[in-house]
């Protein structure tokens, strides 16, 4: 098959749609099919190894907004102008449902004849209110869209629940995945922490320092939790404000923040951790790195928010506390740092769920097989 991948959001853009593109994308490729991503025109950082790869990196010229990240050229164009970007594919596989280049890749491929589909990866914090009802009535111009798609694939039952507020396209639900390869609880820990210059037990945040992410909550959760080292792996808006928290908190010398670390060395970072935290606030539809936590064979706490439970709750690989309750997180933190079976017990749990279900050589087949459904009948 020959496979085109179009979203506003691929890289330089950092988040769970560029990461799910690109892998997809790698492993399509090795799978044997033609792959295109489709995405803005400017610098990415996967130039060469998507060349290495054999994966064309088509740029749509337009001028993009700094804010949203979104091709701004093309949000005012026809989706006529996309045909000759698409024109030679089979299947147009769009990615966010609610970003211009996703949207009208969507409706030229339908009308063009292609096998189209669309993955949403988004929730709101409301999804389960009425209000979503109504204000999708409000969203026209989505509604229109959304109707173009042969099937909308949801990464989660929860980011299903926010599209269908949209559209009555069918909607199937294929998980995120993960790398289970990279990922991997092989690694020295005790030899890796060393390197780092820690003593104790790792307490590991990987996320963006958003608001939304919680970070301040888990550092407010850690300041009374002795004998271990708290890890802070990402950038964003709130990094300065985080730093300045560790030390009014005066645990700047128990806190680690690493800022933006390369993709290549995070296994490695997750491979010196006893315990991972995403203490999300709202709005996540999936969490990718909680995968890659349980991909490690490490325990998992997180919140009960969005998509999240049923990745933690269903593969049994953690603890899920309230969002933004720093009472119930300090104590989660506490009971798996004191606890050696209980760890290596959700441990277990989430690196054989990673390889039943989530592993991309998983969840590249189930999408594959998709694919091939849509092309049969049309």
């Amino acid at each position: 098959m020959r496979i085109a991948l179009v979203s506003d959001w691929y890289y330089p853009k950092i988040g769970g749609v560029a990461s799910h593109m690109h892998h997809l994308a790698l492993k399509l490729r090795e799978m044997g099919h033609e792959v295109a991503i489709i995405t803005n025109n400017r610098e990415t950082g996967k130039e060469t190894e998507l060349e290495e790869k054999g994966i064309r990196l088509i740029k749509i010229p337009g001028v993009v907004s700094p804010i949203l990240e979104v091709n701004i050229t093309y949000s005012l164009k026809s989706t006529r102008e996309l045909n000759e970007f698409l024109k030679e594919f089979d299947v147009v596989h769009s990615h966010h449902a609610f970003t211009p280049l996703a949207l009208k890749a969507a409706k030229a491929g339908r009308e063009m004849g292609k096998a189209t589909l669309l993955t949403t990866h988004s929730i709101s914090f409301a999804h389960e209110s009425k209000l979503w009802e109504a204000l999708g009535l409000t969203f026209p111009m989505f509604s229109n869209y959304l109707k173009y798609p042969h099937k909308i694939i949801a990464v989660s039952k929860a980011a299903k629940a926010f599209i269908e507020h949209f559209t009555d396209t069918p909607i199937e639900i294929i998980p995120n995945g993960v790398d289970d390869k990279l990922f991997t609880p092989k690694w020295d820990k005790e030899r890796i922490k060393a390197e780092f210059g820690i003593d104790n037990k790792v307490v590991l945040y990987v996320s963006r320092m958003s608001y939304r992410k919680g970070p301040h909550v888990l550092l407010n959760a850690f300041s009374e939790i002795e004998d271990a080292t708290l890890v802070m792996v990402g950038s964003g808006e709130m990094l300065p404000f985080l730093r300045a928290q560790a030390k009014f908190l005066r645990i700047e010398d128990r806190v680690r923040f690493l800022g933006y670390v390369d993709s290549k060395m995070l296994p490695k970072i997750f491979g010196m951790a006893d315990v991972f935290v995403l203490p999300s606030i709202t709005a996540e539809a999936f969490g990718i790195v909680i995968l890659e936590a349980m991909a490690s064979g490490l325990p998992v706490i997180a919140t009960d928010v969005g998509g999240i439970p049923e990745i933690v709750r269903e593969s049994e690989s953690g603890l899920l506390v309230p969002p933004g309750n720093e009472l119930e997180l300090r104590k989660a933190i506490q009971k798996l740092l004191l606890d050696d079976n209980l760890r290596e017990w959700f441990g277990n749990n989430g690196r054989r769920a990673v390889e039943e279900r989530y592993s991309w050589d998983k969840v590249a087949k189930q999408i594959e097989k998709t694919y091939e459904d849509i092309l049969s009948k049309i």
